[in-house]
């Protein structure tokens, strides 16, 4: 069965080093590039590199370059169906074999892969293999603590890019099979521990064989996306000698939609990343998130409770949920923060969180709420 991987970085750099790493192991290494300002509207470069083996002479970087004209409007959906092609192309041309393909910057894990999991399952004699995030542990706090735009790392391609770097590595990094830490910051890579879940492989570095690590895994993408889903992420810790810190906070009590707009930047707090789920008394049914990163806070609307990704058992056990007693699709407040803090930091977050819960004595009007207006119409619009 030919087998299919992908690795996703923010910074080009990182995407070089990651295909110079592979060079020489047995995969065709295949990069691709979105080009907005060529063809009609936009074309899709694969550029190719191979390792092939001609009786007793290996010759390496035979490479190859193919633009392809951006298929729909959406640029995610038009990689995913190019992809779709390649990995139909490779079971024909190498049935054995394996492709690695190095995603454009930009490009988010968890918009493309699942849906290209569910078109690969029912493609013949194909598997998705490990999906990989490379970081750089050495510039890691500052790509998610600070609002550093996705231009910076990327290049001016990318100058009208609103994303900062730390949203797409936060993400990105939960969803991942393997991720791979490059560099030697210790405060980088306990931030990166925190943000790892622990089923995932963390590598540090590019010194041992990439590709075994990446053909040992088959993607699972209904377990990825639960890793991150507002709903179903968990904390997930790490060591904290160099300041990094993880709290995990959680109730059953809904936030005080008046107390939640006015305490909102005590909650956020200063140099942290956040994500999790709210629910309010006014919109009960609905999973409200939560997400701090690059000192920009974002809530929606993930739709409704019982739509969430439900946890596998054992990892329900250990989870908040778990732990109450509660269903799995009954509404909570579930807030997981990791940054580099003290313990006057933390504590002022977790005073916030218990402030803007709904007090036992309200409990008794919170009926009241239920289709009322909140005050909070401009954030989720009205329902």
């Amino acid at each position: 069965m030919h087998c299919l991987t992908i690795i996703s970085a923010v910074d080009p750099v990182l995407l070089d080093l990651t295909a110079l790493a592979l060079y020489g192991e047995r995969a065709l290494v295949m990069r691709a590039t979105l080009l907005p300002d060529q063809g009609e509207r936009g074309v899709i470069r694969l550029a190719a590199e191979s390792t092939l083996d001609s009786g007793s002479d290996a010759t390496f970087g035979r490479s190859s370059v193919i633009d392809i004209p951006r298929p729909t409007d959406c640029w995610t959906c038009s990689l995913r169906e190019v992809l779709v092609a390649v990995a139909e192309d490779r079971a024909r041309l190498d049935s054995d074999g394996a492709t690695v393909i190095l995603l454009p910057v930009g490009v988010e894990l968890v918009h493309l892969v699942p849906g290209l999991a569910e078109e690969l399952a029912s493609v013949p004699g194909v598997c998705l293999g490990g999906v990989a995030h490379v970081i750089n542990a050495d510039s890691a706090a500052v790509d998610l603590l600070e609002h550093r735009p996705l231009s910076a790392s990327a290049g001016e391609a990318y100058a009208d890019d609103g994303r900062c770097a730390g949203e797409i590595h936060m993400v990105a990094v939960g969803y991942a099979d393997v991720v791979i830490a490059l560099g030697e910051d210790p405060v980088g890579r306990d931030l990166v521990e925190h943000l790892r879940p622990h089923d995932t492989l963390l590598l540090p570095g590019l010194d041992a064989e990439l590709l075994p690590e990446l053909l040992s895994v088959w993607h699972d993408a209904d377990s990825a996306l639960a890793r991150v889903h507002p709903a179903t992420t968990r904390a997930w810790g790490g060591p904290d000698e160099h300041g990094v810190r993880t709290l995990d906070l959680s109730s059953e009590l809904p936030f005080h939609p008046v107390r939640l707009r006015e305490f909102v930047a005590d909650l956020a707090g200063n140099g942290l990343l956040a994500r999790g789920c709210f629910w309010l008394p006014s919109r009960p049914e609905r999973v409200c998130t939560w997400e701090v990163v690059g000192g920009v806070v974002s809530v929606g609307d993930a739709g409704p409770w019982d739509a969430a990704p439900r946890m596998l058992v054992g990892e329900l056990a250990q989870s908040a949920v778990g732990r109450s007693g509660r269903a799995p699709d009954a509404p909570r407040c579930h807030l997981v923060v990791t940054g580099v803090a003290d313990e006057t930091q933390c504590a002022r977050v977790a005073d916030a969180f218990h402030r803007i819960l709904l007090r036992p004595d309200e409990l008794p009007d919170a009926l009241a709420w239920v289709g009322a207006p909140d005050g909070l119409e401009d954030w989720f619009g009205q329902e």
